[in-house]
Parts: C-alpha cells; sequence; structure tokens
C-alpha cells in the first residue's frame, strides 16, 4: 500500500521572502533621515525657532528628493 503525501498551507513557509509594504534597504537612510529632520522641524515649531525649522524641512525634502531620484517615488 503506497500512501501519498501531499503539502498542506500549514507547510508553506511561515515568513515570505519580500512583504509589499516593506522599506527597500536602499531608500531605508533617507526615509529615516527625512522623518528625523521633518520630527525636529516639528520640535522647533513648538518652540517658535521658524529658522530652524526651515532649515529641517529644507533637509527633510533634500532626503526625499534623494529618494525620488533613486526611483522611490513616480
Amino acid at each position: 500500500m503506497n500512501a501519498t503525501i501531499t503539502a498542506s498551507r500549514s507547510a508553506a513557509p511561515s515568513h515570505p521572502s519580500a512583504k509589499p509594504h516593506a522599506i527597500p534597504v536602499a531608500y531605508l537612510s533617507p526615509v529615516l533621515a527625512a522623518y528625523n529632520a521633518a520630527n525636529l522641524a516639528g520640535c522647533y515649531l513648538e518652540k517658535g525657532n521658524i529658522a530652524a525649522a526651515r532649515r529641517k524641512l529644507v533637509q527633510a525634502l533634500a532626503a526625499v528628493n534623494q529618494v525620488s531620484v533613486q526611483g522611490g517615488a513616480a
């Protein structure tokens, strides 16, 4: 008597190789830099330091542009 073993759904790997919502590693540094600069700009605005907030927003936009140039955004 031959027993046939079929693969079940539970035999599938539990960790897919690529998640659709994950940030590619090449874009991680500029995205984090943009997030950090925008967060600091918000802190400076709360303290009323408009000049420092403007500088940080320029840095954030430069980091977003770096991701855009690399092909991360359409």
